[in-house]
């Protein structure tokens, strides 16, 4: 990536790695320099912004390292590297920022401004203080798992990771004969407004959204078969996404646990901007293998939420993904102060847009581990 290993112990490590993150995504699409398109816009969620603080604490006097850690490089890197001429953009909504990244990406391709995007999320723990804020807000958890739907102390397990997907017109996608993983058919945003508390979310708004996004699918609830929830762990966040789904729901269907749901965070943990892009991967991979995993650490259920009054049920095994209708699942991530996004998403059918190619590098690390921290070395990449 022609990176001088002065610059990259200069740069903050999320830039060469979600630049990694996006050349294998371009890689997995079946692409080369020479069929990149030139209008190919870069969506990036991210949310650390810590690398800075090491040089404010080695630094010698009179001799301040300035590292380049400003958010809008992460997206730029890409573009500068590809020469891309399409939007380039960095963004932070918290928890929902990679989620979003795609939402943006989808409408930008609608509104023509590119004709190919890379959209994604990155994040890294590089300073204890970003540990530091999450205990002293008491948000992880002192288990060495976390319990999604489950029983458990709540809180979540902080991780790391990079993750991105490639997206075109599905017109275009079948045209130029593309692998195509799965097709997004709605996605909407929006924010939570007042609540009981800065970090309480808002069940209302949570299924505002769920509904904005099924009507600008234009697919009816019913037919949904798989949700990847937001899903943390936390005994108040859970049983307040459940409700929230549920109130979208009963205006199409008075069914029963009919739909599946899951979190992957179960699996690897908190990706925090990185977690919606991860949840979306994990829907395509499921898709296209036509399996439903199981959501892990579930059991005992969370006694705050009544399952066989929704239309949802935890999935247990790994099983066959059956479905009377084309498969279709859901997305959802929420940000800490109400920004959340939500997708529907389907296998492939002839519609409008195409999801090519996805790349996740889960980096997760238990939470008995945070008490380790490492400089990234300063070698080309």
């Amino acid at each position: 990536f022609h990176i001088t290993p002065r610059q990259a112990q200069l740069m903050d490590p999320q830039q060469r790695i979600f630049l990694q993150t996006a050349w294998s995504s371009i890689e997995d699409a079946g692409l080369t320099r020479k069929t990149l398109a030139k209008n190919t816009g870069v969506f990036v969620g991210v949310t650390t912004n810590t690398y800075g603080l090491w040089a404010a604490q080695r630094s010698p006097a009179f001799s301040a390292l300035c590292p380049d850690t400003e958010h809008c490089d992460i997206a730029n890197r890409v573009s500068y590297f590809c020469d891309f001429q399409g939007p380039s953009i960095s963004i932070d909504t918290a928890c929902s920022s990679s989620l979003t990244s795609v939402h943006l990406a989808v409408q930008s391709l609608r509104q023509r401004e590119c004709d190919m995007a890379i959209a994604g999320g990155v994040n890294l723990t590089l300073h204890p203080n970003r540990v530091v804020q999450f205990c002293q807000k008491n948000m992880l958890t002192a288990e060495n798992f976390t319990h999604p739907f489950g029983q458990g102390n709540g809180g979540f397990i902080h991780a790391e990771g990079s993750a991105a997907i490639v997206l075109k017109p599905l017109s275009r996608a079948l045209e130029d004969r593309d692998r195509i993983y799965g097709l997004i058919r709605g996605s909407a945003i929006n924010a939570g407004g007042r609540s009981s508390g800065y970090t309480v979310p808002s069940p209302q708004a949570q299924a505002k959204l769920v509904l904005k996004a099924l009507e600008n699918a234009d697919v009816s609830a019913s037919t949904i078969s798989y949700i990847e929830t937001h899903g943390t762990g936390t005994t108040l966040g859970d049983p307040i996404e459940v409700e929230g789904l549920a109130q979208a729901f009963r205006c199409y269907t008075d069914s029963r646990q009919f739909c599946a749901i899951g979190s992957i965070k179960a699996n690897i943990g908190h990706l925090i901007a990185a977690a919606g892009i991860a949840g979306l991967i994990k829907i395509l991979l499921q898709m296209q293998h036509k399996t439903l995993v199981p959501s892990i650490h579930s059991q005992p259920p969370n006694p705050k939420i009544k399952f066989t009054q929704t239309p949802f049920y935890v999935q247990q095994t790994l099983s066959e993904w059956q479905a009377d209708y084309p498969r279709r699942a859901g997305v959802s991530s929420f940000g800490i102060g109400g920004a959340n996004a939500r997708f529907g998403k389907k296998r492939r059918t002839f519609d409008r847009l195409s999801t090519t190619a996805a790349s996740l590098y889960p980096q997760a690390r238990k939470n008995t581990e945070y008490c380790q921290y490492r400089l990234y070395p300063a070698s080309g990449a």
